[in-house]
């Protein structure tokens, strides 16, 4: 599959990589349809920030359309068009409740990477990925 490629400060390139698994019972496999540039991206690329060089370039906020979930998933299922948020949590800790996910006291690695991919393994997927109605996806998917 092809993903972005962090090459070095000014430069980012599109390579062949291996296409992500579920590696985790709680994890999600995405076919991305849509994503963006986000600022951290920007930051690395502008050199602001110590990035290993020809790593993946993350990428954050993607839409697409769920590949494959592991065994503790239960509120998507394949074929599903969501919405990938950049951050996400458990959904059950006071922060998560509170509505900062960011700050989840369950999960210390809850950002996923890959959003700039054709595939991403969205980690901890049960309870941040946004479900979109079918009648909304198929005209999301046309625009």
């Amino acid at each position: 599959m092809k993903d972005a490629i962090f090459i070095k400060p000014g430069h980012v390139a599109i390579e062949d990589v291996a296409k992500p698994e579920v590696q985790a019972p709680d994890d999600v496999i995405l076919h991305i349809v849509r994503t963006c540039v986000c600022g951290s991206d920007l930051w690395d690329y502008r050199g602001l920030d110590k990035v290993p060089e020809h790593s993946q370039n993350g990428g954050h906020e993607a839409i697409g359309v769920v590949e494959a979930v592991g065994s503790a998933i239960t509120t998507v299922t394949p074929g599903d068009f969501v919405i990938a948020p950049f951050t996400h949590g458990c959904g059950h800790c006071a922060a998560c409740r509170a509505g900062f996910d960011a700050n989840c006291l369950s999960y210390r690695d809850n950002f996923s990477e890959g959003a700039q991919a054709e595939y991403m393994r969205y980690q901890h997927g049960e309870w941040a990925l946004v479900k979109i109605p079918a009648s909304q996806a198929t005209t999301a998917k046309t625009c």
